[in-house]
């Protein structure tokens, strides 16, 4: 065979078209032959139901000749005298002369005894739903009966017998059939496929004729086809399939008076086997045009196909982690193009791999490699993990760019430690490792020099960036230490670097790991407290020491531990700011308290203002506002009866989003405090900058107020301070009644603590404020 050669992927298409062109032929073949199949089952399907059609109008013409026959012998001078001994014999020689099918004629009077020509005085037809319709006048032909007098299924035929002059119905005249002359009549009737089934049905789908006799009277064609009494009424044609051959059924009513409907059940082989055999002639010729194409589909295989299953093959390798492999097809077309492009695109996807694009190092995947690498070949192997402290925050206020750069200079500073090829790494956004095996020279010295990097203030930029690091070191003193285990006891002293303010540069301590694990645990044990709503909220009252009045109350959380009982907020609120909780917390306390508040204003009480604590994390976050308003907006509350309380903490940063913070706050009306005054940094800058409505003294100035004269003029004086400033004081921790009496002399204007009462369950508050309000009369000096 000549060889063709195509430079283009286009000319190599224009050969599959010919080949698609074969195909279409062989195509248009079999559609032919479906058309035809289409064709031939709608001709059958045509005579099947002109069958039914034929077989209800012989069926309603048998009805009406045996209803005309009854008519004949009911409208006679014998029958009308109702007189048995004479009409007896008559009937009798009339059965003589019957066909076969014929089983008993017989007589009912106007209250239903009848008599039969197989027995005198048979009994009551009176409760046969057909008798009453035919004392009205109605020549019938019932559905399929039990015979009482044969035990014998049949159908009732039945006419009235009316007085000489028509005036009167006398008595009824019955015909009862046997149903098998009916099943013999509708075997005749069948196609010549032996599989085809002829039925017949009452109005209500009792089955009259059925190829299988037990279902006569026993079972409904509605048992069969659910749908049956949704399918048009005059005629249709249903499918189906039964014993896994498919059929279709052809039905047709019959005219009245009975409301029977005929059906024909056809098997889909019928229709089928007349075109099965043009079909198959058909595919032979199809065949046979496949045959003589296949010389050419065998050179198009072996001249297109083969280079794109070589790269398929190598896309395979590739996609299953493979990055060393490479394609090797070497055509001049657009598959050694793809070619080279997948070559180009695995060694971009090695770099990117195994190294940070930033920095150029090792990323963590490469570094942890690398890691094993070492462990498997020293000894011994120090890992050190350096970090930026406060990296969010620093996110918070510079520029992307500026922080890449910061990171770039980290990396190199890094790199700069040792003159040793040490591997470095980059394994999170602000955290770096370095792999230091013990057959280094000068060990000491580089950890030494990784001090001195962590101990100073990083400084870059012209803006003069200055960032503080902090490091952890662990040391492989097993060999069977594997590279997770020694890099998460690394991790576990770059923590306790993290939150130590002293020792920038910390060595792994298994202590410290453990607590940390444990530490960890119990977080886990706050997610799942939150999430099966083992918090609850308390309530302590404040009470207006120039009124004498309960004002309001301040919400506190508690922890109803499953295993440690009930906890205070000094027991896990730390576990929940390194977790990062905070605004859990916060988001929970804040949506409990004003449900609560609004079911005591719906149910009629007045309950106050109520406080709650937010932490200055949740405070300065820029989605705090929002989440606020949603929570009023979720609760129909009085105005003013939500306050929040912060820590001086939260206005130590003073950044655009906490001054936006206020100002939204304050849009809200939202009454605002200072908690714990004078237990941090306390600025009188701040309290006039920030629009505070309230501090509150912090127990540890109460405790003393009344013992120390130098603590009382320190209370005295930031109560006179908060006076000046149009800001409600609260003495908090309030426990004797003398300390009542000093801040009451000094002007304090409201107080709280155990002296008037504990922090109760938000169940207890209501029973709790209105015992107080009985007994502040007593507390309160006049």
């Amino acid at each position: 065979m000549p060889s063709w050669k195509f430079g283009k992927i286009r000319d190599r298409v224009l050969a599959l078209f010919v080949i698609i062109v074969l195909g279409l032929t062989a195509t248009v073949m079999l559609i032919s032959g479906v058309l035809t199949r289409s064709l031939v089952t709608d001709l059958v399907a045509e005579n099947a139901q002109a069958l039914a059609h034929h077989q209800s109008e012989i069926l309603s013409l048998w009805q009406r000749e045996r209803m005309t026959y009854l008519r004949q012998l009911a409208n006679s001078e014998l029958l009308q005298t109702m007189d048995w001994e004479q009409i007896e014999p008559f009937l009798q020689q009339q059965m003589a002369e019957a066909p076969p099918y014929y089983l008993i004629l017989f007589v009912a009077a106007p209250d239903g005894s009848y008599n039969t020509t197989l027995e005198r005085s048979a009994g009551f037809v009176s409760d046969r739903e057909y008798f009453g319709r035919v004392m009205a006048g109605e020549t019938l032909i019932t559905g399929p009966l039990l015979s009482r007098s044969t035990n014998q299924r049949v159908i009732i035929a039945a006419t009235p017998i009316w007085n000489a002059d028509r005036t009167t119905v006398q008595g009824v005249l019955g015909l009862s059939m046997d149903l098998e002359e009916l099943m013999r009549v509708s075997r005749e009737l069948l196609l010549s496929d032996q599989r085809s089934h002829f039925y017949l049905m009452d109005e209500d789908g009792y089955f009259i004729i059925h190829p299988d006799s037990d279902m006569i009277m026993n079972a409904r064609v509605q048992d069969f086809v659910p749908e049956w009494d949704q399918l048009p009424r005059e005629s249709g044609s249903i499918s189906g399939e039964e014993n896994g051959e498919g059929y279709r059924a052809f039905y047709q009513k019959l005219p009245d008076p009975s409301n029977w409907t005929v059906a024909v059940k056809v098997p889909v082989s019928y229709f089928t086997g007349p075109v099965n055999r043009l079909i198959l002639l058909l595919l032979v010729a199809a065949i046979v045009g496949f045959v003589l194409v296949f010389w050419l589909g065998s050179w198009f295989a072996s001249t297109i196909t083969r280079p794109i299953v070589e790269l398929n093959n190598v896309f395979r390798r590739g996609a299953a982690g493979d990055l060393t492999v490479r394609a090797e097809v070497t055509t001049k077309d657009e598959i050694g193009e793809t070619g080279q492009a997948f070559n180009r695109m695995m060694e971009t996807i090695g770099t990117m791999t195994f190294y940070d694009p930033l920095t150029g190092l090792p990323n963590r995947q490469h570094f942890i490699t690398s890691l094993t690498n070492a462990l498997e070949s020293a000894s011994t192997v120090i890992l050190a993990l350096v970090s930026i402290r406060d990296l969010p925050e620093i996110k918070t206020f510079v520029d992307r760019p500026i922080l890449d750069a910061l990171l770039v200079h980290l990396a190199g500073r890094l790199q700069s430690i040792s003159t040793e090829q040490l591997v470095t790494g980059r394994l999170s956004e602000g955290e770096f490792g370095l792999i230091i095996p013990s057959n280094t020279n000068s060990v000491l010295q580089v950890i030494d020099r990784l001090d001195q990097l962590v101990a100073k203030p990083l400084s870059f930029d012209e803006k003069r960036l200055t960032v503080r690091l902090c490091g952890g070191i662990s040391i492989s003193v097993d060999r069977n230490l594997s590279a997770d285990l020694l890099y998460q006891q690394a991790q576990a002293a770059l923590y306790e670097a993290e939150h130590s303010g002293d020792e920038p540069l910390k060595l792994y301590n298994p202590s410290v790991h453990h607590a940390l694990v444990e530490r960890m645990r119990f977080q886990t044990e706050i997610r799942t407290g939150l999430e099966q709503g083992q918090f609850t909220v308390y309530y302590q009252p404040v009470v207006d020491l120039q009124t004498g009045r309960i004002a309001g109350k301040e919400a506190l959380i508690r922890w109803n531990h499953p295993t440690r009982g009930l906890l205070n907020p000094s027991q896990f609120l730390p576990a929940v700011e390194q977790g990062g909780l905070v605004e859990q917390i916060g988001e929970f306390m804040l949506d409990q308290v004003c449900a609560q508040h609004e079911q005591w204003v719906k149910a009629g009480f007045d309950p106050g203002w109520v406080s709650v604590n937010v932490s200055a994390h949740h405070f300065r976050s820029p989605h705090f506002p929002a989440q606020l308003q949603s929570i009023l907006k979720r609760y129909e509350l009085p105005k003013g009866l939500l306050r929040i309380e912060i820590t001086e903490e939260a206005m130590l940063k003073p950044t655009p989003e906490v001054l936006e913070n206020f100002q939204s706050l304050r849009e809200m009306g939202i009454y605002i405090a200072i908690d714990d005054f004078g237990t941090a940094y306390s600025s009188l800058h701040y309290l006039a900058r920030y629009p505070m409505q309230a501090l509150k003294i912090d127990k540890e100035f109460i405790d003393r107020v009344d013992k120390s004269s130098r603590m009382a003029g320190l209370v005295r004086s930031i109560i006179g301070m908060g006076i000046n400033l149009s800001m409600e004081v609260v003495a908090e921790g309030v426990e004797r009644q003398n300390q009542l009496e000093l801040l009451q002399h000094m002007g304090c204007r409201e107080a709280q603590g155990y002296l008037f009462s504990m922090p109760v369950p938000w169940q207890d508050y209501l029973e709790v404020q209105r015992g107080l309000a009985g007994r502040l009369a007593s507390l309160l000096p006049v």
